[in-house]
């Protein structure tokens, strides 16, 4: 699905948004965006930006270089992020709607990371070779269904810049179509990814008024077992087809309120049913059939890594040298006792 063009709250990236599109900018403009670039950290989303004009002999010097800077910002970033003490990752709830939620989760990470970056928030990148911003999302919503309480953790640079009460309302400023912020905290850097955390989900069908006496037989029939399979497409033996899986263990619990049908179901490591067909197997439907699914909320697990934050914090290695390093910034002058030239270490 494209999306109308949002403008970019960094005036680097703005200008050359439209340039994008446009005519080539003066040789002079372009050396004064490489250096505003760098400047605001954003040339990994520069680089990304420019893809449209990959190829373009008038733009292959321009996107040399923000290559070359992309490198050299990863490493720098694999050489200290661990113990960078300028990180920080918040955490933040959303809602999500048509038509973002007919999104595939991966067009709606990267949907929701231009969101930040329009909101001049410090999104941090990864580690990848070719760097992706550090985002990770919640247990994945499929495709269609709506979202009430999402989660996606994001990693900044440094702090946002503002108190995370008004994160909310910036970020909503340049979310796209059918995303909603609700709130953000701030959680260690160390802390398991969100998506390690996921424990359960909560549904809610609307079932149209007709058809709830016979939805209310089938939801009472499978209660009542002990066990109940359906048919999903997997191997057997190796073989492509049809296999039977389990899923009355997988629903925790489930109650008629509100002209609807609420439930709860398990998430586990290895198994990602999708709740569409899952209900439409204790409905006995087709799953094009199950229509008005929305997910109230994703439970989060205790995270195991807060509550052995000594094993899993940042260690520096000697107190007194490595903190004088982190704090201080670029340019700091170490003089060896052994030895009358200082040691100048740059950025």
């Amino acid at each position: 699905m494209t999306q109308a063009p949002r403008a970019s709250a960094t005036p680097v990236l703005s200008a050359l948004q439209a340039a994008v599109t446009g005519e080539v900018p003066p040789a002079d403009v372009l050396e004064g965006w490489l250096a505003g670039l760098v400047q605001e950290g954003t040339a990994e989303h520069a680089l990304a930006l420019s893809r449209p004009r990959a190829g373009d002999p008038a733009w292959d010097d321009f996107r040399r270089r923000l290559k070359a800077q992309v490198a050299a910002n990863r490493g720098r970033r694999m050489a200290g992020w661990q113990n960078d003490p300028r990180r920080r990752k918040v955490r933040v709830r959303f809602s999500v709607d048509a038509p973002a939620s007919d999104l595939h989760p991966p067009a709606l990470l990267a949907s929701l990371a231009r969101a930040f970056l329009d909101a001049g928030l410090p999104l941090a990148m990864g580690l990848e070779k070719v760097p992706r911003p550090a985002l990770v999302l919640g247990h994945p919503l499929p495709q269609g269904v709506a979202g009430r309480g999402e989660w996606v953790d994001v990693g900044l640079d440094r702090e946002p810049g503002l108190p995370l009460g008004e994160l909310p309302a910036l970020l909503d400023a340049h979310a796209p179509a059918g995303v909603a912020f609700l709130d953000a905290a701030l959680v260690p850097t160390y802390a398991s990814p969100v998506a390690d955390l996921c424990r359960s989900a909560l549904w809610r069908w609307a079932c149209p008024g007709p058809e709830r006496e016979a939805a209310e037989g089938r939801t009472g029939a499978f209660l009542a077992a002990e066990s109940f399979a359906m048919e999903k497409a997997g191997k057997t033996g190796g073989q492509k087809g049809l296999k039977r899986v389990e899923i009355r263990s997988l629903v925790e619990d489930m109650a008629w309120a509100d002209g609807g049908l609420v439930f709860r179901t398990a998430i586990r490591q290895g198994q990602a049913l999708n709740p569409r067909k899952l209900l439409a197997a204790i409905l006995g439907r087709e799953p094009a059939e199950v229509l008005g699914l929305e997910r109230l909320e994703l439970a989060l697990d205790e995270d195991p890594r807060l509550l052995e934050a000594e094993r899993y914090a940042p260690k520096l290695h000697n107190m007194f040298e490595d903190a004088v390093l982190l704090e201080s910034g670029p340019n700091i002058r170490i003089v060896d006792e052994d030895d009358d030239e200082p040691i100048r270490l740059h950025d």
